[in-house]
């Protein structure tokens, strides 16, 4: 039996859904980067399996190519840097997305349009990519509670956009304070190691059993909800690295026990 192959229509194919695939994933693991990058990089991984496609003879070596070298580089190249975890559950959940959209597209094709309107099948693949994606993002803005924090010490003031995280439980074992976690640009604008003298922590979460923060301690900090404000004087922070803030909409997580201290004020 003959085949006809069309490159365009192989390219273009793969492209389109690589691309619904690394744009889902990127947004289910929270690790968004430019848009440009992915392109880029499901355009090269295309291409080179259309290349690999018509010139590797054995469809054997062909297959192992794309799925142990092509298809890693290209998660690698899209979500680079991460943690090597975030680089495992990319490349997992993306062949299992992929999988998705492959088996929609042939089952749509074959079995809806009887064989015809290929490029209409084809688009049609975004619509259960973006309809997942809208249901995630309401679902996550219904659970998250963002806040605007204005961190005070001396004279120095940081501006910043705080998660509040019910999973950040984190104490500081000296003072027996709650642990704010913020970035190191924040630390560095309130004034960094020539300000605060910094105390070692220890935290534990997924992805680092045994882990170490610096914590400091400044003089108060406020946090604004539509029309509420909530003062926290002293409040205890520790520094992150800037990898985990990446691509994200805050620079700080708030202790979940921000709320119960009795320090803090209610002003109206």
């Amino acid at each position: 039996m003959n085949y006809e192959f069309y490159a365009d229509v192989f390219f273009l194919t793969n492209f389109y859904l690589d691309f619904l695939a690394v744009y889902a994933v990127s947004e289910i693991l929270q690790q968004k980067k430019r848009l440009l990058r992915y392109l880029l990089c499901c355009a090269f991984c295309s291409l080179a399996g259309c290349l690999l496609f018509l010139s590797v003879e054995n469809y054997d070596v062909y297959l192992l190519c794309v799925h142990f070298i092509l298809n890693p580089g290209m998660t690698l190249f899209c979500f680079f840097p991460v943690k090597k975890g975030i680089y495992v559950k990319a490349f997992c959940l993306t062949y299992f997305v992929i999988l998705l959209l492959g088996g929609g597209m042939e089952w749509t094709y074959v079995t809806i349009a009887d064989r015809s309107c290929y490029e209409f099948c084809l688009f049609l693949m975004a619509v259960p990519v973006m309809v997942f994606l809208f249901i995630l993002r309401r679902k996550r803005k219904n659970v998250q509670r963002f806040y605007c924090v204005r961190i005070e010490h001396g004279e120095k003031s940081v501006q910043l956009c705080a998660l509040y995280d019910t999973g950040n439980g984190l104490m500081d074992p000296y003072v027996k304070e709650p642990v704010h976690i913020v970035s190191r640009e924040a630390y560095e604008a309130l004034g960094g190691n020539d300000v605060f003298s910094t105390r070692l922590i220890p935290f534990f979460s997924v992805g680092c059993q045994n882990g170490l923060l610096s914590a400091f301690t400044v003089e108060q900090f406020w946090m604004e909800e539509e029309e509420m404000r909530y003062k926290i004087s002293p409040a205890v922070l520790a520094v992150a690295e800037d990898e985990v803030f990446q691509n994200r909409a805050y620079q700080m997580i708030l202790n979940c026990k921000t709320m119960e201290r009795k320090e803090e004020e209610l002003c109206t």
